[in-house]
């Protein structure tokens, strides 16, 4: 599965989140935003220790577009909302002593997943191949992610992309991808800043596991070809921007007798439950096609919000 640059370079050139939906169904979403304009945004809540903050009610949030306060005009805290999720799972070279322990957090993901969730495997090494497609049967991601093997190099833009190229078809509002990897992009056909631009025009949560040396050391290191090292910047600058979360899971996997991976890819499953969707039409009602930034407050300053950090306006006359 190779990048498509052309497409990439219409996503990135387009106000709306990139899309691999039909003429007509692009046509219609179209018609639903300019009808509407609602903002829609997926946020998480923790306290001063990193714990998820469940039963806030609407009026416990603030909403701010570019400093101005925006009225919230939709609100919901159902943790039954199905998610459409894609797992985009490393296989390079240096990822052949940490496969194991992956495939396992992997699996203990799937496995705490909703009846009514779908989910995606894409693998990705010196290329990158969809596993299996959009799913509910848990038996036949879990089978597919035993057969996995790791060789190759790094191609971790051009994976992500086509996660999300992917993901946005889903069938349930609430979409997310879950990256997993350990190193730095070798040999993707698309840049950092174009994988960044793209991440934040998806309005799809992004979470990212950096998977480290381990305790018994990495081999692909010593092949000279991939650098066994993670850049947690990159990966924060996918997940900061669409509300998602990243962990630096370097060093001893096994701590305090739990493994930081399984434990890792636990609290995404938990935190995907346990989260708030707000909307709101904005005060500002240009359609210049700026870049609006977005900001939520609770009325306890110990909370922390996590959402998209902003979105681009439609282009036009009203």
């Amino acid at each position: 599965m190779k990048v498509n640059r052309a497409a990439c370079a219409l996503a990135l050139s387009l106000a709306v989140p990139i899309s691999g939906l039909t003429r007509q169904q692009e046509r219609q979403e179209d018609t639903i935003k300019l009808a509407t304009d609602l903002v829609t945004l997926t946020s998480s809540v923790v306290d001063s220790k990193g714990r998820n903050v469940a039963n806030l009610k609407k009026e416990d949030f603030l909403v701010l577009e570019d400093g101005a306060r925006q009225e919230i005009a939709f609100f919901s805290s159902d943790e039954r909302v199905p998610v459409s999720i894609g797992i985009v799972f490393d296989t390079s070279g240096s990822m052949v002593d940490k496969l194991d322990g992956v495939q396992d957090a992997v699996k203990h993901f799937i496995e705490t997943t909703k009846p009514a969730d779908e989910i995606f495997l894409i693998r990705f090494s010196s290329d990158v191949e969809l596993v299996v497609d959009f799913t509910d049967q848990k038996a036949r991601l879990l089978k597919a992610v035993e057969r996995l093997e790791a060789n190759g190099s790094t191609a971790l833009y051009d994976a992500l992309y086509e996660g999300l190229q992917r993901v946005v078809r889903g069938k349930h509002r609430k979409k997310a991808i879950l990256l997993i990897t350990d190193g730095n992009d070798t040999s993707s056909d698309i840049s950092y800043n174009e994988a960044v631009e793209l991440a934040r025009k998806s309005e799809v949560l992004i979470y990212c596991l950096g998977i480290g040396h381990g305790e018994r050391g990495s081999f692909g290191h010593l092949r000279g070809r991939d650098p066994d090292a993670i850049d947690i910047n990159v990966l924060r600058s996918f997940s900061d921007s669409t509300g998602g979360r990243s962990y630096l899971l370097e060093g001893e996997h096994h701590s305090g007798g739990e493994d930081r991976i399984d434990q890792a890819a636990l609290e995404v499953s938990s935190e995907l439950r346990q989260q708030y969707s707000l909307g709101y039409y904005p005060a500002n009602k240009k359609k210049d096609g700026s870049y609006r930034t977005i900001k939520i407050q609770t009325a306890n300053p110990a909370y922390t919000v996590r959402t998209r950090k902003g979105y681009w306006a439609a282009k036009g006359e009203r």
